[in-house]
């Protein structure tokens, strides 16, 4: 059986922090990572629309001032998502669907993308900045390895599991693992790439106290698939 030593280093993954930031006054980049606020798409992209009605802002994060990237965003540097925050998308809704995740792969040929007159949104921006975390585990749920008994019934008191804006790391889990379709059978083998938690300062909630997190397709020709899950209290 192994040591908690050698659980701690066959579990433990690096993880990036979105905190609140501090901007200067009459700073304007619209490249910034911000909470509740997206500003930049693609030439020809439009606001993305749910039932004729625009989705809100959620979160635009720049990996580009990253001190290092997360697996499955090598090839990332602008993340934009939207979300349908009256009605909240179930957790098997396709992209577009209730939800919009948008990856750019090079922040050179993005605009600035024009807010609709008509959003209605209660989410509050405000810019963030990236903190690194460089031991996050998973939560007893993810654990696929054995565990001595002694170990396995306090597992939480050894091995935390971080909570918050992360991408990387592993999913703060409130219920259970993630099901990315029913019975698991998603055709893109979706991974966990980061989680959006909910919060105060920018009054959002995913239910209950919730926590949405958002998957990338692995199986090949599927990498660009993207899928969101959500859990709560």
């Amino acid at each position: 059986m192994p040591s908690i030593v050698e659980i701690r280093n066959n579990l433990q993954r690096r993880a990036i922090i979105l905190e609140p930031a501090i901007r200067e006054k009459g700073f304007v980049d619209p490249s910034w990572s911000w909470f509740g606020k997206v500003d930049l798409c693609l030439p020809g992209e439009t606001w993305p629309m749910h039932h004729d009605e625009p989705l809100s802002p959620l979160m635009q994060i720049n990996l580009t001032k990253f001190p290092f990237r997360p697996p499955h965003l090598s090839d990332v540097e602008l993340i934009a998502v939207f979300i349908n925050e009256v009605d909240l998308p179930a957790s098997d809704e396709a992209n577009g669907n209730g939800w919009c995740l948008r990856a750019y792969p090079s922040l050179s040929k993005l605009v600035p993308l024009v807010e609709p007159d008509s959003l209605e949104s209660d989410i509050k921006a405000f810019p963030l900045k990236p903190a690194i975390i460089e031991v996050d585990f998973p939560c007893h749920e993810d654990v696929d390895i054995d565990l001595p008994e002694e170990l396995d019934d306090n597992y939480a008191d050894h091995f935390k599991t971080v909570e918050g804006h992360k991408l990387g790391g592993w999913p703060f889990l409130i219920q259970s693992e993630i099901y990315w379709a029913p019975w698991n059978k998603h055709p893109a083998k979706p991974e966990y790439v980061f989680q959006i938690d909910s919060c105060e300062k920018g009054l959002w909630q995913w239910g209950d106290s919730g926590v949405g997190y958002f998957g990338r397709g692995t199986e090949p020709g599927h990498e660009n698939v993207w899928t969101l899950s959500w859990q709560c209290f």
